[in-house]
């Protein structure tokens, strides 16, 4: 009995140090670990200022402003982009924006924009730069953002001074081609072969006559040098000029025209721009209307603005095109607008035209039932 204690007594001391040495084992692998995660971080905070100086570099070397700052407003960091275009000095780091920044627009706008989550401004000009402006504040920074729009607009103007030049050049050799088939008109009365390639020339002709006249008018509205001339005009004569206009197409197509406009209505607008706009929507409604149909031109006045409505029981607008009516050129069906004379254009011209007067335009449309634009201009301020 004393030999199987003395055993058992034996077997726990070993047990005891195998324990010890797997203990001590343990320790020192855990201390020899510690010490490479230690390493580790040594090594990646000495990396850390070298990888903010990298980042630094690269957004020096975009063509976009940062300015980031605390929530306090106090500067964090600046581009060589945002410094040279807001007169920053690079040891501004840690002052107020308001004590950096020397554009008091730009101070202003930030200002104005401090508690919001997000601000966009579409365009400012800035030392011979177009910039276009954003200012958030959803994170814990604050961030100014600059981006430069200068070399966009130079193309947008080289553009459209391309695009006014050319059809301005267009214009009279197209005049005189026209003047000369009007003239063969005459002359090849009594043979309808030749009458009909005539006639031909002679759509093609006006086609073309409207085309450059459309662009003239979309340039005219583009330009910054044309000035919007307000005055109260009286909206009944100048819808029933433009329906004089149209009466042979209106005839050939037997349209019959509701006028739901009072006799004393009147909108404050621009009378060239506002005249542009009802031609072509009322255009519009008679070109892509059944034969038969009808066109509805109506007016309401609401609490802020005045309502200008030109609806018809015509083909309808499919839902997916109706986003994109308003793009030069864009035709929801073009076999059927080639056929009715469109150039692509008219819709445009009515989008800036009624932007350059500081209104808005809708569209309602469904296919088959017809299609209603509604064209809104404030009301004159007293």
């Amino acid at each position: 009995m004393e030999g199987f204690h003395l055993g058992l007594i034996l077997f726990l001391l070993g047990l005891v140090a195998v324990l010890g040495f797997i203990a001590v084992r343990e320790k020192r692998r855990a201390l020899k670990l510690l010490n490479q995660l230690k390493e580790e971080r040594k090594r990646e905070s000495s990396q850390k200022p070298d990888r903010l100086k990298l980042l630094a570099r690269a957004l020096s070397l975009i063509r976009e402003g940062i300015v980031i700052m605390d929530p306090y407003g106090r500067i964090i960091f600046t581009n060589r982009f945002a410094r040279e275009l807001l007169d920053i000095d690079e040891r501004d780091v840690g002052k107020f924006f308001y004590q950096a920044i020397k554009n008091f627009d730009i101070v202003s706008l930030i200002n104005e924009a401090f508690n919001d989550k997000y601000r966009v401004w579409q365009e400012k000009k800035i030392k011979d730069n177009y910039v276009q402006i954003i200012f958030g504040s959803d994170m814990d920074e604050k961030v100014l953002l600059l981006i430069d729009l200068t070399p966009m607009k130079k193309y947008e103007n080289l553009k459209k001074d391309f695009i006014a030049n050319v059809s301005h050049e267009l214009k009279t050799p197209l005049a005189a081609m026209k003047l000369s088939l009007e003239t063969l008109e005459e002359e090849c009365k009594d043979n309808p072969r030749a009458m009909a390639f005539l006639n031909r020339a002679l759509e093609r002709a006006e086609h073309m006559e409207q085309l450059i006249e459309d662009l003239i008018t979309l340039s005219q509205l583009e330009s910054v040098k044309v000035k919007v001339k307000f005055e109260e005009l009286n909206l009944l004569p100048l819808v029933r000029e433009i329906l004089k206009g149209l009466s042979d197409f209106i005839v050939k197509k037997e349209i019959k025209v509701e006028l739901n406009i009072p006799e004393d209505a009147t909108v404050y607008a621009d009378r060239k721009m506002l005249y542009a706009v009802l031609k072509n929507l009322i255009d519009n409604a008679i070109k892509y209307n059944r034969k038969g149909g009808k066109v509805m031109i109506g007016y309401r006045e609401l609490p802020s603005e005045k309502e200008i409505s030109v609806c018809d029981t015509g083909y309808g607008i499919p839902k997916s095109h109706i986003p994109f009516i308003f793009e030069r050129f864009y035709r929801v069906e073009r076999s059927r607008s080639r056929r009715s004379g469109g150039t692509g254009l008219g819709l445009s011209i009515v989008k800036l035209a009624v932007d350059r007067m500081g209104g808005s335009v809708e569209v309602e449309s469904r296919e088959n039932e017809g299609t209603c634009f509604k064209v809104y201009l404030p009301k004159r301020e007293l």
